[in-house]
């Protein structure tokens, strides 16, 4: 999901965490799903990104 809207927005991971404030590694555990963004940084990415939370995680 996190990982598909990156790749057409051509977003890099780096680019991302650092808008964010997080590291690179937290944002790759969002990508491959190993983690999910708290609901600040959900927010923040959204805003971001230009998408709705349900875009970027399955619940």
């Amino acid at each position: 999901m996190l990982k598909d809207i990156l790749k057409s927005k051509g977003i890099k991971q780096s680019y991302l965490a650092q808008r964010i404030g997080v590291s690179v590694v937290t944002v790759s555990n969002w990508v491959n799903e190993k983690t999910t963004p708290s609901n600040k940084h959900l927010e923040m990415l959204c805003k971001i990104l230009n998408v709705l939370p349900k875009d970027i995680i399955n619940e």
